[in-house]
């Protein structure tokens, strides 16, 4: 079998991949404190008979850490992280770690998160409102006074990119300990948005599958010589 068909279906596989991530970005424009997935590729040296073919590998996905900008809600449970850091949320499956901070208080008058996870205080506690809470304040520390009563105050943590792996839309968990360093200031009635550029989106979307049909035809034309070749050479003599 030509070594051209090995370069042809990795090149493929790897904008299969592309084109899942970049899809996903597009789905999650509207998503608060949502951050793009980037792909990228490397040369690397095939299995094929030719010691000398280059294919690219399948992409590695990296996240891309560049904040969102910020937009004014006047919701007094609306928050946004000004520097690196994220907020720190309670899972079925352990804590969890997120830049949206569109917060709400469910029927048990813990502060939760759109999807329902508690936000965890310091220490890992909930955060549980008073019954009937009219004025609630959150501090650039983080700190969370409800009619002037002090009830918790914000877990914020750092880490490295390479520790946070991703776990639905703005959910991450983190593979290693947090960092040290400032943490991120709390801006109350505000919102990150998402950081992906629709319009870069698009045309990156439209350029991959582009890419990736023009693959699949090489594979087809690959295909169609190594079959037209066996019933040629393979008949009787």
């Amino acid at each position: 079998m030509s070594s051209g068909i090995y370069v042809a279906t990795a090149g493929a596989i790897a904008q299969s991949n592309a084109l899942d991530a970049t899809a996903n970005n597009i789905a999650n424009a509207g998503t608060a404190g949502f951050r793009a997935d980037r792909v990228t590729f490397r040369e690397a040296l095939t299995a094929a008979r030719s010691a000398d073919v280059i294919s690219v590998n399948n992409g590695a996905t990296t996240i891309d850490t560049r904040p969102g900008a910020l937009s004014s809600t006047q919701n007094p449970l609306d928050v946004a992280l000004e520097g690196d850091g994220m907020f720190a949320v309670n899972t079925p499956n352990g804590p969890r770690y997120t830049r949206a901070g569109n917060f709400r208080i469910d029927a048990e008058n813990n502060l939760v998160t759109s999807d329902g996870h508690k936000v965890r205080g310091e220490g890992g506690a909930n955060i549980q409102f008073p019954p009937d809470t009219k004025s609630i304040q959150i501090a650039a520390d983080g700190t969370i006074t409800a009619d002037e009563l002090g009830i918790g105050k914000l877990e914020l943590q750092r880490f490295a990119q390479n520790q946070l792996e991703r776990q639905g839309g703005s959910l991450y968990v983190a593979r290693g300990a947090p960092q040290d360093g400032d943490p991120p200031k709390v801006r109350q009635g505000m919102l990150e948005v998402s950081n992906v550029n629709v319009v870069r989106g698009v045309v990156d979307l439209v350029k991959v599958s582009r890419t990736y049909e023009a693959l699949m035809r090489v594979i087809q034309s690959y295909h169609d010589v190594e079959s037209r070749a066996a019933r040629e050479l393979g008949g009787p003599k």
